[in-house]
């Protein structure tokens, strides 16, 4: 038995941003659509430090691990063409 073939790249950058902006706790964060990681990454870390109650840090901790699910998706499965 084979398993998949990871060579073959076949999500885009505006696959994750739809992804993205199915996510309920990236779903308000700038850079989701257009796609930016860079960008995602500063916001979602500006909110935690910012975070002053229990519940906003939860709600940046789960931004944190969907943008790391994400980039997980991104290693495998999108195409960069450089």
């Amino acid at each position: 038995m084979s398993g998949p073939d990871y060579r073959k790249r076949v999500l885009s950058a505006d696959d994750l941003s739809l992804i993205a902006s199915e996510v309920p706790a990236l779903c308000d964060f700038p850079g989701v659509r257009p796609w930016n990681r860079d960008k995602l990454w500063a916001d979602v870390l500006d909110a935690l430090i910012e975070a002053r109650t229990k519940d906003q840090r939860a709600a940046a901790q789960q931004a944190i691990g969907a943008i790391q699910a994400l980039d997980a998706i991104d290693q495998l499965f999108v195409r960069h063409d450089r």
